[in-house]
């Protein structure tokens, strides 16, 4: 009877080092997690955007693209931006309802790649904010909140298939970022990839912004804004078709895909065929002449205006860029460009710095870059530049200086033998 004290007292003991041992082993695993957290980077590189959201388990940069859902690819109207040295791997937006792609006001987000941790899994980060574009009277994006873009992501994730779980986590990060306050806590997105299959990722280069495009695979069509379409199949050789937008050229436009094991990743070029087209313009009191445009941009031909004033040529018309950049040679006959004419290229207004200028006996040839969108082209020549009239202004000079002393030496020679 005096034993089961003792037994008592004794379970009571180990019971009591059992608790206290607990949370030195749930300490343990949490200074492994702060170590991982304090070696996380805390802003991109300029310091100008704090880190708000971390994507952990299996989350490479491009599944969470993948997963964000009613997001579309930015690249063509996002800044550059690093971490550790390294740009972004994906930049996506969401604009308000009532926004404009690119101009906003929109939600931004930027993605880092952060490899492989034995904390995180395949993670990544990003960076995102919510902006409105300001015109003063230049327009330029002000960033007015750090954490409606960050709840924006979070609300994207919530119910989706390969969404793990959704938590906080505090970075440290607090402070103010381009005058706007962050309060330092990001979100944590866990996400898994699928258990049975294995992810087919497309990834397109060279559409721009809200572009759709598709791509059938054992079947099955995916269509999609974002710069990757993901299938998920099991072990096997796939053949594929990509369904490329009005105006665009896919290269592969078809091919195979090989599922042994492990994800494939297959890279989709789009780029806009280069065309040529011509237009007959009338120059006042001159005979008609032929103009040429030849390059991956598209001139609305009927837009093509010639006018020529006191020695000054212009050629204006509206040019159309479909991809991210392109470019246009436009071929000018030299009976309506004087020989040594200066030459400039405005694109709305603006000079246009890449441009170069070459010709033969017959035409002259101005190369020049377009960006995305529609413009307003116009081709300056103007009289000879300044230099080349004094060039020849001296010549006729020295020439005339030259007969001058010729003639007086001719005349004091004919004095001497006279």
């Amino acid at each position: 009877m005096m034993q089961l004290p003792r037994v008592a007292m004794l379970l009571a003991i180990i019971g009591t080092l059992t608790v206290i041992g607990s949370p030195q082993a749930t300490s343990a695993q949490t200074v492994v997690r702060e170590v991982a957290i304090s070696s996380m980077p805390l802003t991109t590189d300029n310091n100008l955007d704090p880190i708000t959201l971390v994507f952990t388990g299996y989350a490479p940069s491009w599944w969470v693209a993948s997963n964000i859902v009613d997001w579309s690819d930015s690249a063509y109207c996002s800044g550059a931006k690093s971490v550790n040295g390294n740009e972004y791997n994906y930049t996506m937006e969401h604009p308000d309802p009532g926004g404009i792609p690119c101009y906003g006001p929109r939600d931004h987000v930027r993605i880092w790649d952060m490899g492989y941790s034995p904390v995180f899994g395949q993670w990544s980060i990003a960076a995102a904010h919510h902006e409105h574009t300001l015109c003063n009277p230049l327009c330029h994006r002000v960033i007015d909140s750090w954490e409606k873009a960050e709840a924006d992501v979070r609300s994207a994730f919530t119910g989706g298939h390969a969404t793990a779980s959704i938590s906080n986590v505090t970075l440290g990060n607090t402070g103010y970022y381009q005058g706007v306050f962050n309060d330092g806590n990001a979100t944590r997105i866990q996400l898994r990839a699928s258990s049975t299959q294995y992810p087919e990722v497309f990834n397109e280069n060279g559409l721009s912004n809200r572009t759709s495009w598709s791509v059938t695979m054992n079947g099955t069509t995916l269509t999609s804004e974002h710069p990757a379409i993901t299938f998920s199949e099991l072990n096997g050789t796939y053949s594929f078709t990509v369904g490329a937008p009005q105006g665009y050229s896919a290269s592969p436009s078809s091919g195979t895909i090989n599922v042994d094991g492990a994800g494939t990743h297959q890279a989709i070029r789009f780029t806009v065929p280069w065309s040529t087209s011509s237009v007959t313009v009338y120059p006042s009191s001159e005979n008609p002449v032929t103009i040429v445009f030849a390059g991956n941009v598209t001139v609305a031909t009927p837009s093509v205006h010639l006018t020529t004033t006191a020695g000054n040529t212009r050629l204006g018309f509206n040019a159309t860029e479909i991809g991210p950049g392109g470019v246009l040679n436009v071929t000018i006959p030299r009976a309506i460009v004087l020989s040594g004419s200066s030459v400039g290229v405005y694109v709305d207004g603006t000079q246009n710095d890449n441009t170069k200028v070459g010709g033969d006996a017959s035409h002259l040839y101005v190369y020049f870059l377009i960006p995305y969108g529609t413009h307003s082209v116009e081709l300056q020549f103007g009289p000879p530049t300044a230099h080349i009239l004094l060039y020849v202004t001296g010549g006729v000079l020295a020439a005339s200086v030259v007969g001058l002393l010729f003639i007086v030496f001719n005349k004091k020679k004919r004095r001497t033998v006279a």
